[in-house]
């Protein structure tokens, strides 16, 4: 059991925590809102900022940004509840897994100033699947295009799509068309993602 520090009283966002409610596996704060709601909150969202509010602030974001006619706004408003809300019937396959939100993208307005608006049947995509929700890592992508992405999850061991380790060395791998297409060796696992991102342009024209 992870060593317990006692939160009483500290300030996360819109939050303040009050009591200690629970102690396992993860550690449970009961909350007051600058709003005057309660909520229980698990201690890993308060410290890295994944939840800053008993919800309200998504309400405000609806009333001060007017994104509740965007496809962007409830394509965020999801991704935070799958990462912040444990009541969320997704939450144990995000959130419950450490998939986090970076704290920028807590404000609606940044994700839609860095992500724009998806075309089409377009959506929210993490380049990465192992990694969060933040700009480097996310992207626009059709169905198809996300559903390469999902085949290759659990082949990886490297913790990147696509690339897999040569000794001491990492190689990216791509297929299309039936064909298969691979990088030179690279030094570093960085360096075979970003030629993995390379081979996903030129043979699946994702820019």
């Amino acid at each position: 059991m992870p060593k317990f520090i006692d939160r009483t009283g500290q300030i996360f966002g819109r939050l303040t925590a009050v009591e200690l409610v629970g102690r396992g596996k993860k550690t449970i704060w009961k909350c007051k809102c600058i709003c005057g709601n309660e909520i229980n909150v698990i201690s890993g969202s308060l410290v890295t900022g994944n939840t800053i509010s008993c919800g309200c602030a998504l309400k405000d974001a609806i009333t001060k940004h007017g994104g509740y006619n965007k496809s962007s706004y409830n394509t965020w408003r999801s991704m935070i509840r799958r990462c912040n809300n444990p009541l969320d019937k997704d939450y144990p396959r995000y959130g419950g897994k450490g998939v986090s939100v970076c704290k920028e993208w807590l404000d609606y307005l940044v994700f839609e100033k860095d992500m724009g608006e998806p075309i089409g049947d377009e959506t929210l995509d993490r380049i990465n699947v192992y990694g969060n929700y933040e700009p480097n890592n996310c992207r626009w992508a059709g169905v198809k295009t996300q559903n390469r992405n999902t085949r290759l999850r659990v082949n990886s061991k490297t913790g990147f799509t696509g690339v897999s380790s040569v000794g001491k060395r990492f190689l990216a791998k791509i297929t299309a068309n039936k064909k298969s297409y691979y990088s030179k060796l690279c030094d570093t696992i960085e360096e075979a993602a970003e030629a993995r991102k390379e081979l996903e342009c030129i043979y699946w024209n994702n820019r």
